[in-house]
């Protein structure tokens, strides 16, 4: 059973040292979570938890379920390949989904999954395993950084972390064998980071060495990370406004929400934060899943409650019930309506600057995988472009805004060339 004061979890070596693919930061922390609640109840087909908790669990702030969908979606078709480091020698090279199989119970907030057989005895039964604090992981902000620290953390009462091929810790960190392959890429932009991110916010420090080739001058081949655990309580001296941005989550929580006959999970989330933890009381939840059964709209109970709430100056339980029955918002179906409209161009416009953002990314990827002789000829033009536009202003010359510079020429210079190719067909 996991410490739920702190949501430790045991994860089993195998499945921390894995080859799983380009996972994302918030995949990798709801697959941790999921842990957490199959080691919490023990052996079942089937387990259940709540989406507002698998949503502080991975630091998801949308109200909608449509991320949590879309990440657990990626989870039930993402394969794991158990023992890819070969450190528990006594197991089979094995290979399993992630997630068997998972579904939203409507209205309810509840999300049921199942893990598959070869993975849930790994999970409920680990015989290697680290000890993770899934409160502490939540806090990180890079997806490598999460690897690396469970991947120290797997190694930290051992005498040693293996040495590794740079290959190696690439695919254990899910980075495609097309991305970084000009090393200082990949030292500047993941290595770096993730290890700072790890001895920032996590009760571990480490460091590593890079070991050339040999043979090779100038060719890193492998790498030898050094761990130990911070002594005392976690501090920043150096900067007090650093610090892990840890959920609102606790053991509690999950207490609170794992009965299911309890009035609290027939609601949906979406009313739930209406209401302040103190008013979530038995009457006014009795109520509210009266009127759902009634079949009013979610809407309609989220505007008396809020409306209640506001106004109520004494016994705001009593004035959110009548609230409720007597519909004292005056609930207009046109203005919500103007709202929900006003909320999906909204939605659609993220949507536009988030796919920009992609693209963006994708070719700053490009040019960083660039091999030296095509990357420092079209850096050394992007600086000198830079500088000529922002004379005697450094920051014009920095890495990041020459990179930024270089993907400018780099997208132009395609573009002219496709435009070329039409015109000569």
């Amino acid at each position: 059973m996991p410490d739920k004061n702190g949501l430790i979890i045991r994860k089993h070596s195998a499945m921390i040292q894995t080859s799983v693919g380009n996972l994302t930061l918030t995949q990798r922390k709801a697959i941790n979570f999921l842990i957490y609640v199959a080691q919490s109840l023990g052996p079942k087909n089937t387990y259940q938890t709540t989406v507002t908790s698998i949503k502080q669990a991975c630091n998801i702030a949308s109200t909608e379920n449509i991320d949590v969908k879309a990440q657990l979606k990626v989870l039930t078709k993402t394969t794991i390949e158990f023992n890819y480091l070969d450190k528990d020698k006594k197991n089979v090279w094995e290979i399993s989904a992630l997630l068997a199989g998972c579904r939203i119970v409507p209205k309810a907030g509840i999300i049921e999954f199942a893990f598959s057989p070869f993975l849930l005895d790994r999970v409920l039964h680990p015989e290697m395993y680290a000890p993770l604090n899934i409160i502490l992981i939540a806090g990180l902000k890079c997806t490598y950084a999460v690897v690396l620290y469970e991947f120290l953390r797997d190694y930290l009462t051992a005498p040693s972390v293996p040495i590794i091929t740079i290959e190696e810790f690439k695919n254990l960190l899910g980075i495609d064998e097309t991305k970084y392959k000009f090393f200082p890429n990949f030292k500047r932009n993941v290595l770096i980071p993730a290890t700072e991110e790890v001895n920032l916010k996590t009760d571990i420090h480490c460091h590593y060495e890079l070991i050339k080739e040999t043979g090779v001058r100038n060719k890193y081949s492998h790498i030898h990370f050094f761990v130990n655990k911070k002594t005392g309580n976690l501090t920043y001296e150096k900067n007090q406004d650093i610090r892990p941005e840890q959920p609102d989550f606790s053991g509690d929580l999950f207490e609170q929400l794992e009965t299911s006959n309890q009035p609290v999970n027939r609601i949906p989330e979406e009313v739930l934060k209406e209401i302040p933890e103190k008013y979530r009381v038995k009457s006014l939840l009795d109520e509210i899943v009266k009127r759902l059964d009634e079949g009013k709209a979610v809407s309609y109970i989220s505007l008396n409650l809020r409306y209640a709430l506001k106004k109520a100056k004494d016994n705001p339980l009593f004035y959110a019930i009548n609230a409720l029955k007597n519909n004292y918002a005056g609930f207009d179906v046109e203005v919500e309506a103007k709202k929900s409209c006003e909320k999906k161009v909204s939605v659609q416009a993220i949507q536009v600057n988030e796919d920009k953002k992609k693209h963006d990314d994708r070719i700053l990827d490009i040019i960083r995988s660039l091999p030296p002789e095509q990357y420092e000829p079209l850096y050394e033009k992007a600086r000198l472009i830079n500088a000529k536009e922002n004379p005697g202003n450094p920051f014009f010359i920095r890495d990041s805004i020459v990179e930024l510079k270089m993907a400018q020429l780099y997208t132009e210079s395609h573009e002219k060339n496709g435009y070329q190719s039409k015109d000569g067909d």
